[in-house]
């Protein structure tokens, strides 16, 4: 291997990683770094920032380049070796930038990698797969072992990735408010694919407890951690279960039932038993009990829209063909969109449709935030349409995801006013 293989320089930015001191939990950001003779530098603004005071405490951190992961030790960097530090910056970074931005740095730290890189998948965008369904099932692997380890692998990263991404960040603004409209703060929720929890711990502020399930023992582990360090033992509940198979937790329920469940960001188009988890969640599900989840549709009038006027014309309907192959953790997987008619049709038999909602409508689906973005203040404009349209047929269908509201048949007529939106 290449010497500008194993450290590449000619990268502008680098993830650091580091573990919170009281957490445990992963702490990312993104940092300009140079390389001198085998090691990377790295400058902070502020001894008190939380990821110099966590490398500090540990003397280790993670360095993500790429496909590169390097465990790496840390000391600081003073005297003539923080001389040629400062000049490799304004070398690597211009002179203006190097002054703007770090010619006040109060911390210089060495990051000396302790063993050869290992490799990882890089994160690319959901639709950016390096395969399609067919040559995915020449590998022969167990698919819930390989969702499983995708989103093992995504976990440490998962909400350093939301939490960047304007899209995602309004699509769970949206979900959240949603589910908030109809809990009472007596209610006991069941959430089917967490993840890390972040709808969980902002959702357990307002109910009396969520029992929070996922399929990826890492993603599970992260909400365990956020669970203890923020005193929610007697709030949360982080399980292990498949979706297929949720009514295990009934033990964990009172009275074994919950009156409403919800599962958001496409958790159920990874679930290829997904014929079997409506009668599945009926076991735990109080009758006239609420179900809301978001799946990913298979037509996005959004994404077509944005394709067709940057004359990507063969990108138009990426969807059209189920299953597709998405990337998670950089890690290819299988993955079944659904039409609001098909999803809606899978629940019919126990499940009456109370609302559908476009995740977004008329905003771009979350691989296309950046071009979003720069829309400037165009953006105020489309969002009122979308608050104006988003519940309203048929812009609803249209979606990159559609979130539904199903209320669970054989209780009582509900007095709950849905207003528009409705199927």
């Amino acid at each position: 291997m290449k010497s500008q293989e194993i450290f590449p320089e000619n990268r502008q930015t680098a993830k650091l990683v580091t573990r919170g001191r009281r957490s445990g939990l992963p702490h990312i950001v993104l940092t300009r770094y140079v390389v001198i003779e085998g090691s990377f530098y790295v400058l902070g603004g502020k001894t008190s920032s939380d990821w110099v005071m966590n490398i500090r405490a540990s003397g280790t951190a993670k360095l993500r380049l790429g496909e590169y992961v390097y465990e790496v030790s840390a000391k600081p960097v003073l005297g003539e070796e923080l001389s040629r530090v400062n000049a490799a910056f304004a070398k690597k970074y211009g002179e203006r930038t190097y002054r703007q931005w770090y010619a006040t740095s109060e911390v210089c730290l060495k990051l000396t990698p302790e063993s050869p890189p290992q490799t990882r998948g890089v994160i690319i965008g959901e639709l950016d797969s390096r395969t399609d369904f067919r040559q995915w099932k020449t590998q022969n692997v167990n698919y819930y072992d390989r969702v499983s380890t995708a989103f093992d692998s995504a976990s440490e990263e998962y909400d350093f990735t939301i939490s960047q991404n304007y899209i995602n960040r309004w699509i769970r603004r949206r979900s959240i408010a949603e589910l908030l409209r109809i809990t009472l703060p007596s209610d006991v929720l069941l959430e089917i694919g967490c993840g890390t929890g972040a709808e969980a711990v902002e959702i357990s502020k307002r109910v009396t407890k969520i029992v929070a399930t996922d399929i990826s023992d890492r993603m599970i582990e992260q909400l365990r951690l956020k669970v203890e360090a923020r005193g929610l033992s007697h709030r949360l509940v982080p399980l292990k279960c498949r979706a297929k198979e949720i009514s295990k937790v009934a033990s964990s329920l009172p009275g074994g039932r919950a009156r409403i469940a919800y599962s958001f960001n496409g958790a159920l188009n990874c679930e290829p038993g997904i014929e079997e988890f409506p009668a599945e969640l009926a076991n735990v599900l109080e009758d006239g009990g609420y179900f809301l989840c978001s799946v990913r549709n298979t037509f996005c009038l959004s994404e077509a829209l944005s394709h067709a006027v940057a004359l990507q014309f063969g990108k138009m309907a990426p969807r059209k063909k189920q299953p597709i192959v998405v990337s998670v953790g950089g890690m290819d997987v299988p993955s079944t969109y659904y039409s609001p008619a098909a999803f809606v049709k899978l629940f019919s038999p126990l499940y009456d449709v109370r609302r559908m909602v476009g995740l977004p409508a008329v905003l771009p689906p979350a691989y296309l935030s950046d071009y979003y973005l720069k829309l400037g203040g165009t953006r105020r404009v489309v969002e009122r349409i979308e608050a104006a349209l988003g519940d309203r047929f048929p812009m609803n269908r249209f979606g990159d995801q559609t979130l539904f509201v199903f209320r669970k048949k054989g209780g009582i007529e509900s007095t709950e006013k849905f207003g528009r939106g409705h199927a």
